[in-house]
């Protein structure tokens, strides 16, 4: 499936914690499509001085009224090639840095029910940083691990 997100500034918390709200988006899989919905954030930390930890919880709403739930963590490695980007908000794509995650789904959507027993692994695909600039755009390939 391919998550593609909104992402607002962060709130920064101190130095050890930028919050991002997530306002939007879709989820698009093998036979659904999901709104992202209120409530969706993500609570970023820095795990050491390139890597940034992800804690990600996201809502979202199919088509047939039924709910997705999200959460992940994941880890993001910022090199010397992308970190002038992130703070320009130019595109990054996938293949310039480490940025993958772990989602685990809870859905009450019959359809989708087996989504609740799998593991699933994220790959960022292109990413706009949220910043100065305004908001940013997130888009994952998220894979079911077999």
């Amino acid at each position: 499936m391919t998550m593609a997100a909104t992402i607002d500034p962060p709130q920064q918390v101190g130095d050890d914690l930028s919050i991002y709200n997530v306002p939007g988006g879709t989820i698009l899989g093998d036979g659904f499509t999901a709104s992202i919905i209120a409530p969706s954030a993500d609570w970023a930390r820095p795990v050491s001085s390139n890597v940034i930890g992800l804690d990600v919880r996201l809502s979202a709403q199919t088509e047939s009224g039924h709910y997705l739930y999200l959460t992940y963590t994941g880890r993001v490695v910022i090199n010397d090639k992308v970190a002038p980007k992130m703070a320009s908000g130019e595109e990054i794509h996938g293949s310039e840095m480490y940025f993958t995650t772990n989602p685990v789904v809870k859905t009450n959507d019959p359809q989708l029910a087996w989504m609740n027993d799998t593991i699933f692994v994220g790959k960022m695909q292109r990413n706009t940083m949220a910043g100065a600039n305004g908001q940013g755009h997130l888009v994952y390939d998220i894979y079911k691990v077999a």
